[in-house]
This record gives structure tokens, C-alpha cells and sequence, in this order.
């Protein structure tokens, strides 16, 4: 249903009818190192990327970083890529993503 505090929410007494109407409810545990590899993958794959675009060693940095914020991992992605399109890099070294973490974080900016 989304973040957790959106789930406490929902358990209110006051919003206990609409609770009752959600059909299905599932809880997404944290994602592993390669699991944020795998779907950054998938987000490149979809956007038309043949060939990896990332190094491991960016990926790892960004899984720490991110934890299992998928939204932190699309922004700061996101960030790397720009940034490093910037420096005319094929890939998103961890250089690269150190100056991204260390420029945004996951403060949500």
C-alpha cells in the first residue's frame, strides 16, 4: 500500500470502512544488493539501454545510499546518469556516484 506510515493510517478507526475495501495488501521486504542492481538493469533495459551502463561498484554504492528506496534509486540514477553524460562517460563509475550521494543523499532533494 506504500509507505508505512500510509498503512497506519489506513488502520485508523475513522478510516477503518475504506481499509476493509482494499482488496489486496502486500509488503515488499527490503531489497538486496543485487536486487537494486537487477532493477536498475530493468529500468535501462526499458529505456532502450543494450549494454550495461552502470558498474557494479556504482551499483553497490547506490544500494547503500538508497537502502530500498525505489524512489531514492530512480533520483539518484537518475542524478548519476546525467552526471556522468556530463563528464561524456559510457559508464556510471563510482566516482561518479559518490559525487551524486554525496550531493543529494536521500534527503529527498
Amino acid at each position: 500500500m506504500g509507505l508505512s506510515d500510509l498503512q497506519d493510517r489506513l488502520e485508523l478507526r475513522k478510516n477503518r470502512s475504506l481499509y476493509s475495501r482494499i482488496e489486496r495488501r502486500i509488503s515488499i521486504g527490503a531489497m538486496a544488493p543485487d536486487d537494486t542492481g537487477e532493477y536498475v538493469r530493468l529500468r535501462m533495459s526499458r529505456a532502450g539501454a543494450d549494454r550495461e551502463v552502470f558498474t557494479a561498484d556504482a551499483l553497490t554504492l547506490l544500494h547503500e545510499a538508497a537502502g530500498s528506496s525505489l524512489r531514492d534509486i530512480d533520483r539518484m540514477a537518475t542524478a548519476a546518469l546525467r552526471e556522468a553524460a556530463r563528464r561524456k562517460k559510457k559508464l556510471v563509475e563510482r566516482d561518479v556516484m559518490a559525487r551524486i550521494v554525496g550531493d543529494l543523499g536521500t534527503d529527498g532533494s
